[in-house]
């Protein structure tokens, strides 16, 4: 019984650290303090890096991904080096990797307007189960270039990583009950965030609306 509410402790205190460093949103930071503007006035209104290419060009996209990604990371590397040093039979990185998804997309700081995840998702994916991060991504990649739309490629990929992270947690014996099972449903629940964050490109992509490579947006 000691050892659960050590787990639960463990879990609320990692949620709310992660929660609050996921809402440190990198597009709205770099736009207001670098571009002295917000985002989400503009194209869009999404706060993140694609609607920052659109806006503020390359280097500002590419800082943007680049630091929401890191961010993502981290929190999740922090996360298991706290989990194993406290001696926690559960891995709270996939409790921190669910809650900097959800800063991310509802930041505390920013009135709850964020970006849709994919970069923080993805850094935090990498450090969860890296083989799983690597296989999806190696067959991924490609399909940016010949299907020509990135949101239903990382749609597809978010949705392959549940399933790879259940096979390769499975492969590497780790027991069903206790660790599969819970972290695939934890992995499940950040893509059920990733698909709600783009549940308007969904719409896109039922209606064959969804800008691509080479076509302009209406």
């Amino acid at each position: 019984m000691n050892e659960f509410y050590t787990v639960l402790i463990a879990c609320v205190f990692v949620a709310a650290i992660a929660y609050l460093i996921g809402s440190c949103n990198m597009a709205i930071i770099i736009s207001k303090f670098h571009k002295m503007k917000d985002i989400r006035d503009f194209g869009s209104g999404n706060a993140g890096m694609t609607n920052m290419l659109r806006t503020f060009g390359k280097r500002a996209a590419a800082f943007t991904f680049a630091g929401d990604f890191i961010k993502g990371a981290l929190v999740v590397f922090i996360a298991r080096a706290i989990g194993k040093e406290a001696g926690l039979v559960f891995d709270v990185a996939y409790i921190a990797a669910l809650f900097v998804i959800i800063g991310h997309i509802y930041p505390v700081y920013f009135k709850f307007k964020g970006g849709k995840g994919i970069a923080t998702a993805l850094g935090a994916m990498f450090v969860l189960n890296w083989i799983a991060f690597v296989t999806i991504a190696a067959g991924i990649i490609p399909m940016v270039f010949i299907i020509k739309i990135v949101s239903a490629v990382c749609l597809c990929g978010t949705c392959l990583y549940p399933v790879l992270n259940f096979v390769v947690l499975t492969l590497q014996g780790k027991n069903m009950f206790t660790e599969v099972i819970p972290y695939t449903l934890l992995a499940a629940a950040m893509a059920g965030m990733i698909f709600y964050a783009h549940r308007e490109n969904i719409a896109r992509l039922r209606n064959g609306t969804e800008p691509s490579f080479g076509r302009k947006n209406k």
